[in-house]
């Protein structure tokens, strides 16, 4: 048990922080994005915590159970994001905090453009563009074919540079 526990803790220690990412950049909220990610480790320990499973694997499972969570949270609950000004400087005169704080303010424009898309959608785009995963890797999380998990990634980033273009952050 105590080799179990060893690699539960290397898995946790390992994952932790990209499940939380992945998570927040799905909720665009912090607590909901940890709350989530305590119940993705929790089912994960639950129901493969003695599966024997690679860490590779095990990773890839805890992205599905991190998914899933999110999806029947987003269905229960209207998630709303809540924007800390006070992170920001406004009125600074330093000319690389200012542009700092421009390319986050992109940064957060975009990431509310993932609403718009597909629960499937989004999770490609995630998957593929923040997580940096493989067409193999985004498939076998989403539960699709890789010719799938291809096209929900072109079809998210052409919907998301409409979008982008739509609110005039690209020029045409």
């Amino acid at each position: 048990m105590s080799d179990n526990l060893v690699s539960m803790s290397q898995i946790y220690e390992r994952s932790h922080k990209r499940i939380f990412d992945f998570l927040y950049k799905y909720t665009q909220n912090a607590d909901t994005a940890m709350d989530l990610m305590q119940d993705s480790f929790l089912s994960f320990h639950k129901h493969y915590g003695n599966a024997g499973l690679s860490e590779e694997k095990s990773i890839m499972v805890l992205y599905t159970i991190a998914r899933n969570l999110s999806i029947n949270y987003a269905k229960k609950f209207s998630t709303s994001r809540e924007i800390a000004s006070d992170e920001i400087e406004f009125h600074s005169h330093n000319p690389k905090l200012e542009t700092k704080a421009e390319y986050q303010d992109l940064e957060d424009r975009l990431y509310s453009f993932l609403g718009e898309l597909s629960e499937e959608e989004r999770s490609a785009l995630l998957l593929k563009n923040v997580e940096g995963f493989q067409l193999v890797q985004i498939a076998e999380v989403l539960g699709v074919s890789v010719s799938t998990a291809s096209r929900l990634v072109i079809k998210a980033t052409e919907k998301v540079l409409a979008i982008a273009k739509r609110e005039n952050l690209v020029p045409d």
